[in-house]
């Protein structure tokens, strides 16, 4: 073969020997890819699992997690049953010193169970103080509710009457979310509340008759928060338990429990009511949604009420598991004058 012949063929070569190294090269880069793509399916899913399954996202629970609580506290723990109704967990304290003084039922704010926050925290040192003691978790209302409690602005005024076309405006409202209030505040969402509430007021006569048969005679309730409105209407209530006495710590009225309180506490036989306040709160005026304490009582005075006292105490407006033993000594030391 002349050199003129062999020199095109090795140039060939050469080409092809480069055009191979380079497919090659391309081949081994994609690789990594196509095996990351072959995990999943067109759709981006995971290899293994059918196209229309779900994608897992994890769950949060808005519960009282009853079932563990009782597997924590199993020689605390009371499974009470109000009629036509789920069993509802309480955590029962006896009295450290005997004879008991009496017993309490203490009903935590919304969204705590029976073993967190301030109720949790008042158990033992209210038994070391000589009561019995059932404290109670509250569940939060249903999520229609809530959303009503909130497009209305944390709730009305508690004095009667709505609010002026002028106060709307200066709350920057607008024609949509009015639209949205008269939605939320329906005939369903207002059955959804009767139906929560009776179910709160058919647990907290059961908490009272559950210590009533163990023996205790005397029985007081104690309100955290929005809980005092709860425990108000069920020891005022006709028909229900017995209770003594009523204790409201730091409490957050709606405004038809607010609107209630003054003629259901001026009653015959309507019981005595303690309330505990933050002394770093303002005593002078409350804000758009609550009364203060001050205009509380004085609305009690005009009305006749005798049976209501307060007493501020060293403590934050929405008071910690911290301040307890404090708590404790003010409303034992009151539940005994009224012995």
């Amino acid at each position: 073969m002349s050199k003129w012949i062999k020199k095109p063929v090795v140039q060939c070569r050469v080409i092809l020997a480069c055009l191979v190294a380079f497919w090659a090269s391309s081949a081994l880069a994609q690789a990594p890819k196509e095996a990351q793509k072959g995990a999943q399916n067109p759709t981006g899913q995971e290899a293994g699992k059918p196209s229309g399954a779900a994608v897992e996202r994890p769950l949060i629970s808005t519960g009282l997690d009853s079932d563990a609580i009782a597997r924590t506290w199993p020689d605390s723990s009371v499974w009470l049953e109000p009629p036509e109704e789920e069993p509802v967990l309480a955590l029962f304290e006896p009295e450290a010193e005997t004879p008991a003084k009496g017993a309490v039922v203490i009903l935590a704010d919304e969204g705590q169970s029976p073993a967190s926050g301030l109720a949790a925290a008042l158990r033992q040192p209210m038994a070391r103080a000589g009561w019995a003691v059932m404290v109670l978790g509250l569940e939060m209302p249903p999520y229609e509710v809530q959303e009503a409690r909130r497009q209305r602005g944390l709730e009305a005024p508690e004095e009667a009457g709505a609010p002026d076309t002028d106060a709307a405006d200066e709350t920057g409202d607008k024609p949509g979310e009015s639209v949205m209030i008269d939605v939320m505040a329906s005939d369903d969402v207002e059955a959804l509340a009767n139906q929560y509430q009776a179910r709160i007021q058919k647990t907290l006569a059961a908490a009272a008759g559950n210590l009533d048969g163990r023996g205790y005679s005397r029985v007081a309730m104690v309100g955290v928060g929005r809980a005092a409105g709860h425990v108000t209407r069920a020891a005022t209530a006709s028909g229900g338990q017995d209770v003594s006495a009523l204790v409201w710590i730091a409490p957050a009225f709606s405004q038809s429990d607010s609107i209630a309180l003054t003629e259901s506490l001026g009653e015959p036989g309507a019981p005595k009511v303690l309330e505990l306040h933050s002394a770093r709160s303002s005593l002078g005026a409350g804000g758009m949604a609550q009364r203060s304490p001050k205009q509380r009582e004085a609305a009690f005075r005009r009305a006749g009420i005798a049976g209501y006292s307060r007493q501020p105490v060293a403590m934050t407006e929405q008071p910690q598991p911290r301040e307890a033993q404090a708590l404790t000594n003010r409303i034992s030391a009151w539940l005994d004058s009224e012995r």
